[in-house]
């Protein structure tokens, strides 16, 4: 289940990254991350918490919801 959540949110991540032409890099200035932790993140070797996630949502300029939305 877990497992399933962090594969789900590190695909939606990387595809709303993606959809909204940014690098990794671009995305980690903006978010104020490291680079290697989003390519964590979008690899499933990490899990950000709440914070982060806002950080993530507010670079991307979209709703927290976003980012869990699987469907």
């Amino acid at each position: 289940m877990v497992a399933n959540i962090c594969e789900n949110f590190a695909r939606k991540l990387k595809e709303l990254r993606e959809m909204k032409g940014l690098t990794k890099g671009q995305l980690s200035s903006l978010a104020d991350l490291d680079m290697s932790y989003i390519g964590k993140i979008e690899r499933c070797q990490k899990f950000p918490n709440i914070k982060t996630i806002a950080k993530l949502a507010l670079a991307l300029e979209v709703p927290v919801r976003d980012l869990f939305d699987f469907e």
